[in-house]
């Protein structure tokens, strides 16, 4: 699935580790530091006429990551350091599915404080990829 790949990446690249303060489709209470996965949608799949539908030759999914912590520049820094490790990526396979580009849409920017005053810092990507055999 995207998010155990993409979560695979930022291990494999010493950003965070799964689990402990890498987390998908869920900002726990704790750990105050962490970095949070989402699939938001994205752009339209890339068609090949002539296979017929449900073919996707490539599909267009976009991610939200979200950069938790007490202090502001320790969220947007830990927000960097995930876009440091998949902007611009291409020509990567990981657990079988072929990356062809991995783009942010935008550097990370504050998005908010939650409810107890941690600073959320964001930044959104923008991927294609050949479809997944299986989900």
């Amino acid at each position: 699935m995207l998010l155990d790949d993409l979560a695979d990446r930022l291990t494999s690249q010493a950003v965070a580790t799964t689990g402990t303060d890498l987390f998908k489709s869920v900002m726990p209470s704790t750990p105050d530091e962490l970095i949070a996965l989402y699939q938001t949608g994205g752009g339209p799949p890339v068609e090949v006429m002539a296979r017929g539908p449900g073919t996707a030759a490539v599909e267009r999914p976009h991610v939200q990551v979200l950069a938790r912590a007490a202090r502001p520049d320790t969220a947007h820094k830990r927000a960097q350091d995930v876009w440091f490790a998949l902007d611009a990526l291409g020509g990567l396979t990981i657990n079988g599915v072929r990356y062809l580009s991995v783009f942010a849409l935008q550097s990370p920017f504050f998005l908010n404080t939650d409810d107890v005053g941690r600073y959320v810092v964001a930044c959104n990507f923008e991927i294609s990829r050949v479809p997944a055999t299986s989900s």
